[in-house]
């Protein structure tokens, strides 16, 4: 007969092998979850969205898009090099323009976690390279950083929250020029707080919704500006799983916004 010591063990095990099997791919846009590839695995992902925002005083409209291949790879079970090659686009009443964005690179630490993987504490760090064209809106005009630090938990199974504060070097939207559409060009360094919150429908299906706070309002009147989303995640299987966000915002040159992510982990 079993022991009660073998039985416990191999339970631990089968538990372990489960969550490899089912290493879900993090599903929050503004915070950091507790879901990394795994030790020396790539997750591999592509997104794809838009943005528009009305400018009333000059009876104009500019819209954004972005098409983006990136990449997460596991050098541990709790340390991750991330990558991300966007293509962009940018059109107004005098440009349109599509090209390579602001290449981005970092990586993600899982500090701490609980034993039951409940709550986690990951800070985090990007490099974005200033490889868009500015002149063609399609990239900030100067190199950025970005370091922050992600809090969460999850609360009777199903229902996740995270808090996220993040600090970005030349990150802040550039100030509005009330004589030129495009602003000027100096960009102040951003702080950001944001708050996610996923609730689990079932062991494949999430809804989500996120709100984010930034001190770097366009409109000289404004403390803060704010965006906000809600979503969507489905696990299609153990390989490939799906997301949709829709939101908008106030106080940035951006109304409203759209994104949807295929991912797929090995």
């Amino acid at each position: 007969m079993m022991s009660l010591r073998k039985m416990l063990w191999v339970a631990t095990a089968l538990g372990v092998l489960a969550g490899v099997a089912w290493a879900d791919p993090m599903r929050t846009v503004f915070t950091k979850e507790n879901k990394f590839p795994g030790a020396l695995k790539p997750e591999l992902s592509l997104a794809a969205g838009g943005s528009s925002y009305e400018v009333d005083e000059a009876d104009a409209d500019i819209e954004r898009y972005f098409v983006t291949p990136s990449a997460r790879f596991g050098l541990t079970d709790r340390l991750t090099l991330l990558a991300a090659v966007p293509y962009a686009g940018y059109s107004d009443e005098v440009l349109d323009e599509s090209g390579l964005g602001d290449v981005e690179i970092g990586t993600e630490f899982l500090f701490y976690e609980d034993i039951f993987e409940y709550a986690w504490i990951i800070p985090h760090a990007t490099a974005i390279l200033s490889t868009g064209d500015e002149d063609k809106g399609l990239g900030a005009g100067e190199g950025q950083g970005r370091f922050g630090l992600s809090v969460g938990t999850t609360m009777h199974d199903v229902l996740h929250w995270a808090v996220d504060v993040s600090y970005t070097l030349n990150g802040a939207a550039p100030e509005v020029d009330e004589f030129a559409l495009d602003g000027d060009d100096d960009r102040d360094d951003l702080l950001t707080g944001a708050l996610s919150l996923v609730w689990d429908l079932d062991e494949r299906s999430s809804v989500l919704g996120e709100v984010q706070f930034r001190d770097d309002a366009v409109d000289e009147e404004d403390d803060y500006a704010f965006r906000g989303h809600l979503g969507m995640a489905y696990r299609i299987n153990e390989t490939f799983s799906i997301m949709g966000y829709l939101g908008g915002a106030s106080g940035l040159e951006e109304d409203y916004y759209g994104m949807g992510r295929l991912v797929a982990q090995f």
